[in-house]
């Protein structure tokens, strides 16, 4: 209020500064303050800030936020902008700003040092508080050099420091007489050229011996820790062989303004994204960094937000974004878009996955997709080639191990199978899929019980798992257990009320109980959602005619056999359905069609054949006897 000013000095033409860290710009009105999120003015926010690190914010937040300040002031501008919020927030975590000298080139370089000291991204590079870097700002005004360190400067300094140390050693060494029998100390590191050299054979082998570049550039860095590229680089290895986590801290240690920083947190958006979790992609953990980087121009920004798109399942904007956009990142991509958008093209993913394993790094998740796609296409050897390589870089990689099992089970090898699922579940023992598939294969072999067993285990992981209610239904259909079967059936429906093959396995459990009205209420469920489900219409013909609709099965017979030509069941049980309304000839047809199409080994061939011979007997005694 007019004439009340506190403090000392207060009206003495000083100026008052109070909570810029939630300054509101009157030209934009952007704030950042909701609950939760990160708080302050997006161009004046610390990376810690931005990053919502509530738990790390130090005096050295408040240092930050100065220096921006001091920015403006010299600059005319703020150190960074952006057309929104998430942009600006992006310039923060990923980039420097302009050089104070290069935007006014009357700014002392004392001064263009301090404020770049004060706004280094990570925050122990900066001035611990304010009064440290007021008593640099008076050594500037003084004339004398600042005392701050530039940012990254400890990196190079530590590296040449260790260097000089083990020199000096060495050279003492060799100057010592020998007659001391003191025993020389180890040799000096080596020169950056061999770290160069390891780190060539490095990337020449990634393609081809993941493992062994991996080793080599783990190497390259011990002896040349300042390469933000190797870092880059050894994280991809590491991803490429199944250490995730490792993965994420290297590029977590990459200098924020480093050109390797963005690539850093695709990657880091990339590996959240892909990665594998029991079975279960974790996408959600993917948003985050690929929002961030979204917001900011190039080719990080632009991959990203394609992933974002696929994350939203919006399959044809995804496509557009990576159309033209080269590297082994957006082909693999690419791949995933054609392997899971519905009206994807199997082929076109496994020559992408392809074309991203011929360009990058043997990555074993990328091999286990490419044999989805590869199984997907009727492609089981190759497939199964896709799985054994991915397990040989990763032995433990259990979703590999499960897709070999279902390839296998394909080619009709059940013990090999079992095997297989079993080591997912040594590996991941909450693998829901891996349980229920492993239910399957036992059941394939006749052994019920096991089947149940497992079925009852991925349910214990996943009460929610449609797939296993209906298949332990199955199960306890065949052991005789019909109540319990329709249990498990009821369950599924619940989980999924879409699930075709439940409807229709229930109907049958209900047809089996006698109940022939809520057998034909499912059947007509699973016909509701599929039109084109030629098994409920053969199965409603049957209740149909159980419940003497002769007409009405004859019809569902004949919608099962215009889906289906080939359907043998649908056409013996039409021929006997067109017998009992006495249409002989009609019959005689469907039972010779069904005996012609059906497959080696059909179960109810004997029968046909007998229905068969007695209804061309009974037609020629009729014609015979007029």
């Amino acid at each position: 209020m007019e004439g009340q000013r506190d403090g000392p000095g207060a009206g003495a033409g000083q100026a008052i500064l109070a909570d810029f860290g939630l300054a509101k710009s009157v030209a934009t009105g952007s704030k950042l303050t909701k609950t939760g999120e990160a708080l302050g003015t997006p161009a004046y926010m610390s990376p810690e800030q931005a990053r919502g690190e509530t738990s790390s914010l130090t005096p050295a937040t408040d240092v930050w936020s100065l220096g921006c300040v001091l920015y403006a002031m010299l600059a005319g501008r703020p150190p960074f902008e952006g057309e929104t919020d998430a942009a600006v927030v992006g310039q923060v975590l990923l980039r420097d700003p302009p050089r104070l000298r290069a935007v006014r080139g009357d700014v002392p370089g004392g001064v263009d040092r301090v404020v770049r000291s004060a706004m280094a991204k990570r925050a122990r590079e900066r001035y611990p508080d304010a009064g440290t870097m007021r008593e640099d700002l008076d050594r500037v005004l003084r004339g004398e050099r600042p005392r701050a360190r530039l940012p990254g400067a400890w990196r190079w300094k530590a590296w040449a420091a260790g260097v000089a140390l083990a020199a000096a050693a060495t050279i003492a060494a060799v100057a010592r007489p020998k007659a001391e029998g003191i025993p020389a100390p180890p040799p000096a590191p080596a020169a950056p050229s061999e770290a160069e050299a390891l780190a060539a054979q490095a990337r020449a082998l990634r393609g081809v011996d993941p493992r062994r570049a991996e080793a080599l550039l783990r190497r390259a860095l011990d002896l040349g820790p300042f390469r933000d590229d190797w870092r880059l680089e050894h994280g991809l290895l590491l991803w490429a062989l199944g250490k995730g986590a490792e993965a994420r801290q290297l590029w977590g240690e990459i200098r924020p303004g480093s050109p390797e920083a963005a690539a850093g947190r695709l990657y880091r958006g990339l590996e959240a994204f892909f990665r594998l979790e029991e079975g279960r992609l974790r996408a959600d953990e993917a948003e985050p960094d690929l929002r961030i980087l979204a917001a900011v121009p190039g080719r990080e920004g632009r991959i990203s937000g394609a992933v974002l798109a696929v994350i939203e399942n919006l399959w044809a904007q995804a496509r557009e974004a990576l159309r033209a956009e080269p590297g082994w990142e957006a082909a693999l991509l690419r791949g995933y878009v054609e392997d899971s958008d519905p009206k994807g093209d199997g082929g076109d993913a496994v020559r992408e996955y392809s074309r991203a394993l011929d360009e990058g790094i043997r990555f074993a998740w990328a091999l286990n997709n490419r044999g989805i796609a590869r199984q997907a296409q009727g492609d089981l050897p190759g497939a199964i080639r896709d799985y054994g390589e991915a397990l040989e870089i990763n032995p433990r990689l259990a979703e590999a191990w499960n897709n070999l099992g279902l390839a296998r089970q394909g080619q009709g090898d059940l013990p090999g199978a079992i095997g297989d699922y079993r080591r997912a579940l040594v590996i991941a023992p909450r693998y829901a899929k891996a349980w229920c598939n492993r239910g399957n294969a036992r059941q394939a072999q006749g052994d019920l019980p096991g089947a149940i067993e497992d079925y009852g285990k991925a349910l214990e992981v996943n009460p929610r798992y449609a797939k296993a209610w209906n298949n332990r239904g199955n199960v306890r259909q065949a052991q005789g257990d019909v109540p319990g079967a329709i249990e498990d059936y009821r369950s599924a429906l619940e989980v999924d009320p879409t699930f075709v093959e439940a409807w229709n396995n229930r109907g049958i459990a209900r047809q089996a109980q006698g109940d022939l009205a809520g057998a034909i209420e499912d059947f007509g469920k699973a016909l509701e959602i599929n039109p084109r489900y030629a098994e409920a219409w053969n199965n409603r013909g049957v209740a149909r005619k159980a419940q003497g609709d002769l007409p009405g099965a004859t019809e569902d017979y004949g919608k099962a056999l215009e889906i289906n030509p080939r359907y043998s069941e649908a056409w013996n049980n039409c021929g006997a359905s067109r017998q009992a309304q006495g249409d002989l000839p009609g019959a005689i047809e469907d039972y010779a069609r069904a005996l012609e199409v059906a497959p080696p080994g059909w179960p109810h061939r004997k029968v046909t054949e007998d229905r068969l011979a007695r209804a061309r007997a009974v037609l020629a005694a009729r014609e015979g006897g007029r």
